[in-house]
C-alpha cells in the first residue's frame, strides 16, 4: 500500500530506486543567471564530513501551501554537491509524479568544478514509468535530468512544484536522510483559522516560527547521514532517520491516540464498501468453508483459497495507492495488491461469518512508531476478530486491543507462511487496525522461539582416508522458512542445482552430490525439508597417526559482525532455536584422543550449548542456538560479539582421533 504522500517521501532518498541517466545538454553560449536560493545554498560550508560521504545535501526545503478547499500545492528544492564519482547517482534530480500529484514545474540548474553554470531546459527532462515485476500498472511516473557539470565538486540544484490532492492531511519532512544534510527547512502556509498537529520521530520537537504572512517554518541543520553500509544486523536506515509528520485541517485536530483512531476512521471510511463482497464472493467463500465449522476450520480454508488462488498484481492509479479494488473485482481478476488481498479476505471471511478488518504497516520494523500518528507505511495486512474464549495451538499472531478483544494477525500476501503465524519481517512493528472510530495502534506479535526451528540432523560414516559420506536432513518450521519454502517453490532445476553446491561450498572444500529431495513448499502446516546426501573427500584432516574432524558438518548459526563501534541498534530477522544432531561413525581402527570442550553461554537474548561426545564408535555432536529478542541496544553489542565468538570458535573445533 502506497499513497500520495509516499511520493513526496521518496523524493527524500529513502524509498524508490530511481533512473538512469537522461539526455545530456548541449552547453549554453552564455551562462545563466541562477536563482538567488542556489547560489547561496552552494555558497554553504558543510563543515568536515564523514569520508564515507560520497555527496552532501546543502540545502533542501519544502513549502506546502493549503487551500481552504484541502487541496495544496507542494514546492520542494534541493541543492547538492557531489564529492566523489559515485556521488553522481545520489545527486540525480528527480520528481515523482501521478495523476493526483501532477507537476507544475521541474527546474534543474548546476555548477561545474570549475564554476561555470547550467539552466536545463524543457527539451532536456525524461520521462519515465515506475518499473516494478509485481505491480502490473502504476500511475507514478518520474522526471529526471543528467545535468552537465555533475562530477566531484560540482553543485546540483533543481525545484519540484506540483500538487497535492485533498485527501491528502498529512506530509513528512524527512530532514535526516542517507546523505548529510546542512540546512534543511519545512514551511507550511494554512488558510486563516486551520489547525495543525506536528509530531516528531527520534528528535525533540522543534518549535516552529512564523513568518508575517503566518507561515510556520521549521528549520534544522548539521544533520549526520543515516547509511546502514557495512553495518551487520543493521536495521533499515528509514527507522534510524529522524524526521516531523505534520497534520493539518480546518478543525483541531485530536492528539495521540484520539489521532491514530482520526486517520483509522478516515481509513475505514475510504475502503469499508470495497468489503461489501456480492454474490460471487459469498459463493467462493461458502464454496470453501460453511459458517457451522469449527472457527479454525473457516479460517484456514478461507486463508489457503487466498494465498494459493488470488496472485500479488498491482494496479495503483491516483488514490489507488491508497484505496482497494472492491471484493468482487478482486476475485474476478483473481490478483490483487495487498490492500486487495485484504478487502478480498474480509468479505469472505465475513460471508463464512468471521469478523475482519485491516491492519495498515510498514514491512521495515520500526518505521511505524506509535507516538507518531501517520498514513505512511507500506503495506496492508488483515486483524481477524477470535470468538470469546477460543483458543488453538495454532494462534500464535495474536494480539489484544484496548478494548479486551483479541485478535489474530494475518498477511494474505505471504504465500508461505501459514495461518496463525507472522512473517518475521512484520514481527515486534506496530500497526493501525482499522476500527472506524475505535481505531488504534497496535504492536505486532513476536513469534517465539519454539514456533520456530530449523533442525539439522546427520547420520555420517568417516572413512580411514578422510572422507565422509552419509545423509544431512534439514528440517524447518515456522514462519521464518517462507523465504526458503518461496525459493524451492519457484526455482528452476538449474537454479536449485547451483544453490545445492554453494550450499555444500559453505562446509566442503570438495564433494559429489548423490541425491537431494525436498518436501512440498506450499504444505504450510507441516515442515519443510530438505535432505543431502553426500560423499567429500579429505574431510577429516591427517596429522600424523591422527585425524582431525569437524563434529559440525554442515550449516552454521554465525552472524559475521566487525570490531567497529557500533551507533545503531541490531536488528534480528526472527526469534527461533537452531538444533544439530550429527552422528559420525568412526573407521575401523580409531578411537577419539580428544574432544572439544562443552560450550554453554547464556547471555540473555540468546542461548548456545553444545557437546561432543562418544557413544560406541560414534562420535555425537549436538548443539542448540536461542534468539530470545529481535531487537537489542547497540549497547549489547560487546556481548553479542562475545557470542558470535564462542559459535565461532564450536563451528570450527575439531575432534582428534587416533589411530590404535
Amino acid at each position: 500500500m502506497r499513497g500520495p504522500s509516499q511520493s513526496r517521501l521518496a523524493r527524500l532518498g529513502f524509498a524508490l530506486c530511481l533512473l538512469a541517466a537522461a539526455a545530456p545538454l548541449a552547453m549554453a553560449r552564455t551562462e545563466p543567471v541562477l536563482p538567488d536560493w542556489v547560489m547561496s545554498a552552494a555558497a554553504l560550508n558543510p563543515g568536515k564530513l564523514p569520508p564515507t560521504a560520497n555527496a552532501v545535501i546543502l540545502y533542501q526545503s519544502e513549502l506546502l501551501t493549503v487551500e481552504p478547499d484541502g487541496s495544496a500545492e507542494d514546492r520542494m528544492r534541493t541543492v547538492m554537491k557531489i564529492l566523489t564519482p559515485e556521488g553522481r547517482q545520489d545527486a540525480t534530480p528527480v520528481a515523482s509524479y501521478n495523476k493526483d500529484t501532477p507537476l507544475k514545474s521541474f527546474a534543474v540548474w548546476s555548477i561545474s568544478p570549475d564554476g561555470h553554470r547550467f539552466a536545463m531546459k524543457k527539451s532536456d527532462y525524461v520521462d519515465a514509468g515506475y518499473s516494478d515485476d509485481s505491480m502490473l500498472y502504476v500511475d507514478v511516473r518520474y522526471r529526471t535530468a543528467d545535468p552537465p557539470g555533475a562530477d566531484p565538486g560540482g553543485i546540483i540544484a533543481w525545484e519540484v512544484v506540483q500538487k497535492v490532492p485533498a485527501y491528502m492531511s498529512e506530509d513528512t519532512w524527512q530532514f535526516q536522510q542517507y546523505l548529510p544534510t546542512t540546512k534543511t527547512v519545512f514551511e507550511l502556509k494554512l488558510p486563516q483559522g486551520w489547525h495543525h498537529e506536528a509530531v516528531w520521530f527520534r528528535h525533540a520537537p522543534i518549535a516552529p516560527v512564523t513568518e508575517p504572512d503566518g507561515t510556520l517554518r521549521w528549520e534544522a541543520g548539521n544533520e549526520p547521514a543515516v547509511n546502514m553500509a557495512g553495518v551487520p544486523l543493521a536495521p533499515a536506515g528509514i527507522t534510524q532517520a529522524s524526521r516531523m509528520v505534520v497534520h493539518y485541517a480546518a478543525q483541531p485536530l485530536p492528539q495521540g491516540d484520539a489521532l491514530w483512531a482520526k486517520i483509522g476512521n478516515w481509513y475505514d471510511k475510504l475502503s469499508s464498501a470495497q468489503t461489501d463482497g456480492g454474490s460471487p464472493v459469498k459463493t467462493a467463500a461458502l464454496g470453501v468453508a460453511t459458517p457451522t465449522e469449527d472457527f479454525m476450520t473457516r479460517l484456514d480454508r478461507v486463508a489457503t483459497f487466498m494465498q494459493q488462488n488470488i496472485r500479488y498484481v498491482g494496479v495503483e492509479i491516483g488514490i489507488g495507492g491508497l484505496k482497494p479494488h472492491p471484493a468482487d473485482a478482486v476475485l474476478e481478476d483473481r490478483y490483487g495488491d495487498c490492500k486487495d488481498k485484504v478487502t478480498l479476505m474480509i468479505a469472505m471471511l465475513d460471508a463464512v461469518g468471521i469478523h475482519s478488518t485491516y491492519v495498515l504497516v510498514d514491512t521495515h520494523r520500526g518505521f511505524v512508531s506509535p507516538h507518531v500518528p501517520s498514513i505512511d507505511g507500506n503495506h496492508a495486512i488483515i486483524a481477524i476478530q477470535i470468538p470469546a474464549g477460543y483458543q488453538n495451538p495454532r494462534l500464535q499472531s495474536v494480539v489484544q486491543t484496548q478494548t479486551g478483544q483479541r485478535y489474530l494477525i494475518f498477511d494474505p500476501t505471504n504465500e508461505y507462511v501459514p495461518i496463525g503465524l507472522l512473517p518475521g519481517y512484520l514481527q515486534g512493528g506496530y500497526g493501525l487496525l482499522v476500527d472506524g472510530g475505535q481505531s488504534q495502534v497496535i504492536a505486532l506479535p513476536v513469534m517465539p522461539p519454539p514456533t520456530d526451528t530449523t533442525t539439522h540432523t546427520a547420520s555420517l560414516k568417516l572413512a580411514a582416508d578422510g572422507t565422509l559420506s552419509g545423509t544431512v536432513k534439514v528440517t524447518m518450521n515456522g514462519a521464518s522458512s517462507w523465504d526458503t519454502r518461496n525459493f524451492y517453490a519457484e526455482s528452476t532445476a538449474k537454479q536449485l542445482t547451483t544453490h545445492y553446491n554453494q550450499v555444500m561450498g559453505n562446509d566442503f572444500t570438495a564433494f559429489t552430490l548423490q541425491k537431494t529431495t525436498f518436501s512440498q513448499a506450499n504444505a504450510l502446516t507441516q515442515p519443510f525439508t530438505i535432505s543431502y546426501t553426500f560423499t567429500a573427500p579429505a574431510y577429516a584432516h591427517t596429522a600424523g597417526s591422527l585425524l582431525l574432524v569437524r563434529p559440525r558438518v554442515m550449516g552454521s548459526v554465525e552472524q559475521p559482525l566487525n570490531n567497529k563501534p557500533r551507533k545503531y541498534p541490531i536488528s534480528f530477522d526472527s526469534l527461533g532455536t537452531w538444533r544439530d544432531t550429527v552422528s559420525i561413525q568412526l573407521p575401523a581402527g580409531y578411537t577419539v584422543d580428544d574432544l572439544p570442550d562443552p560450550v554453554h553461554l547464556d547471555v540473555g537474548f540468546a542461548d548456545y550449548t553444545s557437546d561432543v561426545k562418544t557413544v560406541g564408535n560414534t562420535l555425537v555432536y549436538t548443539r542448540q542456538y536461542v534468539q530470545k529478542k529481535l531487537t537489542l541496544p547497540a549497547s549489547d553489542y560487546a556481548q553479542l560479539q562475545q557470542l558470535e565468538g564462542a559459535i565461532a570458535n564450536d563451528e570450527s573445533n575439531s575432534a582428534v582421533l587416533k589411530k590404535d
